[in-house]
């Protein structure tokens, strides 16, 4: 059936996972802190003698694997007893097949793939009976905003209810600032955060909105910024960027489609002159329950 609902987020095309890629993990280098709060986390609870049970990762909106071909090898490098079990979970089955085609990762000893939706989470984790004690978490990567507000109630209950860690990493926050400046920079993004807002979708407000739900669960919760910071050598990356923020924007703000195609031709003419600076606000949270 096609889908015909106008505040459907669109597919995510693979295209655009695999150029977004490096951008990402720069930015996530800021993480890096969050990342060794959970191994600590994961490695404090005690596991019997004899008990080599990996640490089992559920990873929301999987993709084409970007998520686990950054986190995997960052696990692997300072943590190589550790093994890894990764559940890829996504609703998009062609992007799964891409992904279960990638290499092996030093560090990961078996992947599934699992076609399913934020809805199924609770019951993945309640079935998942061959974690020992914390030995898990579920992660995702630039995932939040897209989520309805009560999508994100069902994933942050999920968490709640199963005492399950998460990692998630790159939730945009509605910032963006370019140089050189231009007059209608403000009222353009203020046009794309209402378009993020469609159908309910949680757009900038979600890691705000995650971190308070688990807070209120009683998990410890860590911010850290992560932005993406674009310079000349990202053109293909801005100008596919700007290209799809300006259809977003005439989406949500018809009129000013005269406007917004002479913004676009002169951010097209900066980047390919690599003259255009863009930084793109994103943040990463790090929510751990309490001890049972």
């Amino acid at each position: 059936m096609i889908n015909t609902d106008p505040d459907a987020p669109r597919p995510i095309s693979s295209d655009w996972l695999t150029l977004r890629r490096p951008a990402d993990e720069a930015a996530r280098q800021a993480s890096l802190p969050l990342l060794a709060e959970l191994q600590a986390f994961l490695t404090a609870e005690e596991v019997p003698d004899g008990d080599e049970q990996p640490v089992r990762i559920f990873d929301l909106g999987a993709g084409t694997g970007a998520n686990q071909a950054w986190l995997a090898p960052q696990l692997n490098a300072t943590q190589p007893q550790l093994k890894q079990q990764w559940t890829l979970i996504d609703h998009d089955p062609a992007l799964l097949e891409h992904t279960m085609s990638e290499p092996s990762i030093d560090g990961v000893i078996g992947t599934e793939a699992v076609v399913a939706g934020i809805e199924d989470l609770e019951q993945i984790l309640r079935g998942d009976t061959e974690a020992a004690g914390h030995l898990r978490f579920v992660t995702c990567s630039a995932l939040l905003d897209l989520l309805t507000t009560t999508q994100l109630d069902t994933l942050c209950a999920a968490l709640a209810e199963s005492h399950t860690a998460a990692l998630f990493s790159l939730s945009v926050t509605g910032t963006m600032t370019i140089e050189p400046a231009d007059p209608l920079d403000d009222s353009l993004n203020k046009a794309f955060n209402l378009h993020q807002n469609r159908g309910g979708r949680a757009g900038a407000r979600g890691v705000d909105l995650t971190q308070q739900f688990l807070a209120d669960a009683g998990f410890t919760v860590t911010t850290v910024d992560t932005p993406w910071e674009l310079r000349g050598k990202h053109t293909a990356l801005i100008e596919r960027f700007l290209s799809d923020r300006a259809d977003a924007v005439l989406e949500e703000e018809p009129s000013l489609a005269e406007d917004l195609n002479q913004w676009l031709a002169r951010r097209a003419e900066q980047a390919a002159a690599g003259s255009l600076r863009l930084t793109i606000g994103h943040r990463d949270l790090l929510a751990l329950p309490p001890r049972q």
